[in-house]
């Protein structure tokens, strides 16, 4: 019996300890999710007022914070018109390794420069990462070039070896032009792989110096009077006043200015707003790859038309001279009927007779540049025979045949002729 009630009184005491844990924990529970639903009410309330401060909040445009409107005429354009900057590049000069006498020239000059100032300047100094990619393709196309030429060189001494009638002088003389132009070769490409290397290692930086020059329309006096266009010419012509008076006072100093165009005037915009990307991704890249786009464009139907008809004319200007040569070739020793009837100078051709003239006069230059190819005499006979088949001859007929009786042709006078029917 007693060992029945312990049991019955250790069992009473689970059951109740279960109950009071169970009690608890289902307390926190309760309060836990009480808490959540609180926070996730707090986080929808924070979602609606910072939809209203949204709302609220004015949508401005990017043209705004950039400080400018737009870049045109060599002319940075802000405030709506009113404002309008002009900005010239100058070179520095090395006044350390300057004597007394220069410094003080310097000096004098550029105190000369700051007395005869009468309008407000900025100077701006614009610190970029030295592009050296332009050059380092330059060197390449002239190492390539050079290659090029040492090895027609190399051909061209080892067949003059060849020729028992060479000397030992000769060879000798050969063999050093060989030498010397393999060690400018090897120079050059040494040259332009430690630029190279230089390049990828570290990054050098270069110092820009500039002068901004401003006008406001306000300076025009009555500014109601004038439209915007008047007033940008005005502004333009003040601006391009004041920057040779600049240039003008600094070239006694030794610093020599030039006025910056509107391509560069944007790259200057360029570097200055994104000074972290340019070294990576300069302006130049960014407009040769459409980066200033919104969308695709394509090229426009009139240039594909002019470009096609182009391509037409070559390829049968190239056509035609070569039956033309054939035919002077196979003819040479014929006599040529001149008297043909042709229209007059001031009779007008349609466009398929312009057509056929064109298509002509362009075999008639490719003969011209491609004459020392051929016979002079079959040379001439496709230019005589060219300029007769024109609705409009370039040589009158009286002309061709001074020419054909003349001691020797003149080809630069037919040349000159072509010419100045181009333009």
């Amino acid at each position: 019996m007693l060992l029945t009630d312990s049991l019955t009184l250790i069992l009473m005491a689970l059951i109740a300890i279960i109950s009071i844990i169970g009690g608890v924990v289902a307390t926190l529970i309760i309060q836990r999710s009480r808490g959540n639903l609180k926070n996730v009410q707090r986080d929808a309330e924070k979602e609606v007022q910072k939809e209203s401060m949204k709302a609220k909040l004015p949508k401005e445009d990017v043209k705004k914070f950039m400080e400018f409107d737009d870049v045109e005429d060599d002319m940075i354009i802000q405030d709506d018109g009113k404002r309008y900057v002009m900005v010239l590049k100058c070179t520095g000069i090395n006044y350390d390794l300057m004597s007394e006498p220069e410094m003080l020239a310097v000096e004098e000059g550029f105190g000369n420069f700051l007395n005869t100032l009468k309008f407000p300047i900025q100077l701006y100094v614009q610190s970029r990462s030295l592009d050296l990619e332009t050059g380092l393709n330059a060197y390449h196309d002239r190492i390539q070039k050079l290659r090029g030429d040492y090895d027609k060189y190399a051909n061209s001494v080892a067949q003059a070896k060849n020729n028992p009638r060479a000397t030992n002088e000769q060879k000798a003389q050969m063999d050093f032009e060989l030498r010397k132009k393999r060690i400018m070769l090897d120079y050059g490409a040494d040259i332009v792989n430690y630029i190279e290397k230089m390049s990828k290692n570290r990054n050098i930086l270069q110092r820009k110096y500039y002068v901004v020059v401003s006008y406001h329309t306000s300076e025009l006096g009555l500014t109601t009077s004038f439209s915007k266009e008047e007033a940008r010419d005005v502004a333009y012509s003040e601006l391009y006043t004041r920057c040779r008076s600049i240039q003008a006072a600094l070239a006694p100093c030794g610093v020599e200015c030039s006025l910056l165009r509107s391509e560069d005037l944007a790259e200057l915009l360029y570097i200055a707003y994104n000074k972290d990307e340019a070294d990576t991704y300069n302006i130049k890249k960014a407009i040769e790859n459409g980066y200033y786009r919104l969308y695709s464009t394509a090229e426009d139907v009139h240039e594909k038309k002019k470009a096609a008809l182009d391509r037409e004319i070559e390829e049968k200007a190239i056509a035609a001279a070569e039956e033309a040569l054939q035919n002077a070739i196979r003819n040479l020793n014929q006599k040529r009927d001149n008297n043909q009837n042709l229209p007059g100078a001031n009779d007008e051709l349609t466009d398929e007779q312009k057509k056929e003239d064109t298509i002509k006069a362009e075999a008639m230059q490719i003969i011209i540049d491609n004459q020392d190819q051929f016979d002079v005499r079959a040379v001439d006979q496709a230019l005589t025979d060219l300029n007769s088949q024109m609705n409009k001859p370039l040589v009158d007929t009286k002309e061709v045949e001074n020419m054909d009786n003349a001691p020797k042709r003149d080809s630069d006078a037919l040349e000159a002729i072509l010419s100045a029917d181009d333009e």
